[in-house]
């Protein structure tokens, strides 16, 4: 998906792939993060965001939670994360990573909330009076106050699969009368997930049922606090681009996660100020009736891999075309066809780059700084969970 654009902007990636796996300094099924293009990433992405009026938390579940990156956007500008779960939000503590938004996608369970609310979040969304109910008695007992967003939604919001949950508009302002009761609380804002989608066919984002659903939530809000000062949260597929889309809709605040590495659907056809950042390596295991294999692990459900190259030298690569396994099957191995004869071997390296969430997969993560001086270092190698196992 992100193949062609490394090559045409950032080839400098793909060489350092090849020779650090050749070199046996990665393993296979592991994700290059260039480390020095996601600090440059970042300050584009934070000047859009000044430019637009736009506040911003980051996120990291894309590349596997991982600290060095998080480390690196918050020197570079975004000084706080987003949580997508738990596990994230007791990575990002771990590494003393500001906690910015928590509980958004998904709830913060029971077990973990006095310790993730010692981290002092700036917000915590909820999806129910119950959670509200919760989050008060905990802060009580803490004796601290927490800022809530709640997640609205709509008879038509746009909600994916897994993802459902969140107050009725219909039903906020009882829900806050309920809320308002609770001691230890305060009312930040609203939020819904995705505000933006990508349109094929315009080749262009455009806003969700659920933007127009935050406006009227905020509204609402709005003339009950009378308040200058609320988070109108807007994520999803948040990168330059949509700062304006979103600015007219009235959000104050938007989620990097991809575009930080430049991968969103927008990057995939067109040149941004984001540049791709971020490669998969594998090897090739074996070939089987006319079919090569390369160890999978890097694959999730909406992977749209379709492209790779195969050789040992960056220069002279063979193309081949992804054969991945039925989304019924797990990717231990992922098939290529080559497009043109060329000697492959058994240990060849495999490159493509996809949309990652790297999170739900088995991969390995390297992160690498220097790539664009021809100095290229290895800072080390990460789990899916932002665990260092090998130094």
């Amino acid at each position: 998906m992100f193949l062609g654009q490394i090559e045409k902007y950032n080839p400098n990636l793909i060489k350092t792939a090849v020779e650090l796996h050749q070199a046996g300094e990665i393993p296979p099924s592991c994700f290059i993060i260039d480390l020095d293009t996601v600090a440059e990433n970042t300050r584009a992405i934070v000047k859009a965001a000044q430019q637009n009026g736009l506040s911003l938390y980051f996120i990291t579940k894309q590349v596997g939670f991982n600290p060095i990156f998080a480390n690196e956007v918050c020197k570079n500008g975004i000084e706080k994360a987003v949580a997508v779960d738990w596990k994230e939000a007791l990575t990002m503590m771990q590494h003393h990573i500001p906690l910015g938004h928590v509980g958004h996608l998904v709830q913060i369970p029971t077990k973990y909330l006095s310790q993730i609310l010692k981290a002092n979040p700036e917000v915590i969304t909820i999806f129910s009076i119950e959670k509200a109910q919760q989050l008060s008695e905990f802060a009580k007992e803490q004796g601290i106050n927490i800022k809530i967003l709640i997640k609205v939604i709509d008879h038509d919001s746009f909600v994916y699969s897994g993802q459902e949950g969140g107050i009725l508009l219909d039903d906020l302002e009882k829900s806050l009368d309920a809320i308002s009761d609770f001691s230890n609380l305060e009312i930040a804002g609203v939020t819904s997930f995705p505000c933006t989608i990508f349109d094929l066919d315009q080749k262009q984002y455009i806003p969700t049922p659920n933007l127009e659903t935050l406006q009227k939530a905020a509204t609402i809000l709005e003339k009950r606090y009378q308040s200058e000062h609320l988070q109108i949260n807007a994520p999803g597929n948040s990168c330059s681009d949509i700062f304006p889309l979103l600015t007219n809709y009235g959000a104050t605040h938007a989620e990097p996660g991809n575009a930080l590495t430049g991968t969103t659907p927008l990057h995939a056809i067109s040149k941004q100020p984001e540049i791709p950042a971020l490669i998969h390596v594998s090897e090739i295991s074996h070939h089987f009736q006319n079919t090569l294999y390369c160890y999978g692990g890097g694959l999730y459900r909406r992977s749209t891999v379709s492209r790779a190259i195969i050789g040992n030298n960056p220069a002279d690569m063979a193309e081949a075309r992804v054969i991945a396994p039925q989304k019924t099957s797990i990717d231990y191995y992922v098939g290529l066809k080559t497009k043109e004869k060329k000697d492959i071997h058994i240990g060849d390296t495999v490159l493509w780059s996809s949309r990652a969430q790297i999170f739900v997969t088995r991969s390995s993560v390297a992160v690498v700084k220097g790539i664009h001086t021809n100095n290229p270092a290895l800072v080390g190698i990460y789990d899916s969970f932002g665990q260092q196992y090998i130094s």
